[in-house]
């Protein structure tokens, strides 16, 4: 009965969240089951991923970080030693300072025989390639003729593939990157000049509009010219039109004034006088 009430309410709990009130002393007034619902949340913005990131870090390369005992884990640029072509040499330096230079050994074939002999490690007809199979290997690994041919072999092949896999990404990206660095300081660069050119355009600006009053006011300044010219040579072509007409009245009046005999008696003292200047002048010239 426990077995099976235990059950329900871990299915209660894993279906849902339960929760009580409890009022009063004592006594239980409210139970109630509300179905967990996923929280809609937005995707963090690049900012928090970014403060996120140096928080860990933090934490992580913090002073309570052990570098002596629990380093940055690297990778070595080759192998570790071995010996045997498969053993590491570092299971013979713990057995060295115990058992001697033929502990390993002593060690490892005893280990051997034990397991045979308890049947741990069962000599069936497919036993022997497995020591035939690494002794051919140990073979061509350290014979001269074949051992460092294959090394190399096998280092280039590794060279290359790190290469392609590696090398070559990272220093696509990485000049992906400085690319966009160099874009970003060019666009702050530019950004910074924007105070300067929104300076530059309004000076432009105040320019012409200082051009334009200068036009509007050489046009009006024109214009007001034209109207004082317009009136002045209109003053003087009445000037002159009066003065032409009191001529003309002042000389029709005389004209008409003048009768025939005055006009007559006046030819007559012009020609008397005529002749008395000329008697003058040909008397001084003799």
């Amino acid at each position: 009965m426990s077995v099976l009430l235990k059950g329900k309410m871990l299915s209660a709990l894993r279906n849902g969240v339960l929760r009580s009130v409890a009022q009063g002393q004592g006594s239980l007034r409210v139970i109630g089951v509300v179905p967990i619902r996923q929280a809609q949340t937005q995707p963090p913005t690049p900012e928090e991923r970014i403060k996120q990131w140096d928080y860990v870090n933090s934490v992580y390369f913090g002073p309570e970080r052990d570098m002596k005992n629990f380093p940055n884990p690297t990778q070595p640029d080759g192998p570790e030693p071995t010996r045997l072509g498969i053993i590491p040499n570092t299971w013979f330096e713990f057995f060295y300072p115990k058992t001697g230079v033929s502990g390993p050994y002593v060690f490892g074939a005893g280990l051997a025989i034990m397991m045979m002999s308890k049947e741990l490690m069962v000599c069936d007809h497919y036993f022997t390639e497995i020591p035939a199979f690494w002794t051919m290997c140990y073979i061509l690994c350290t014979r001269p003729s074949v051992g460092p041919k294959l090394k190399n072999y096998l280092s280039k092949l590794m060279d290359t593939r790190q290469e392609i896999e590696y090398d070559r990404p990272v220093g696509k990206m990485r000049q992906e990157a400085e690319d966009r660095v160099n874009q970003m300081e060019r666009l702050i660069e530019e950004t910074e000049c924007v105070k300067h050119l929104y300076q530059v355009q309004k000076e432009g600006v105040e320019l012409q509009l200082e051009a334009a009053y200068r036009q509007r006011l050489q046009t009006a300044h024109q214009e007001v010219k034209k109207r004082l010219d317009y009136e002045l040579e209109k003053e003087n072509v009445k000037r002159r039109y009066e003065q032409q007409h009191m001529v003309n009245w002042i000389v029709n009046n005389v004209k008409s004034s003048i009768t025939p005999q005055q006009e007559k008696d006046s030819i007559k003292s012009c020609i008397d006088t005529l002749k008395a200047l000329s008697a003058k002048q040909q008397t001084a010239m003799a």
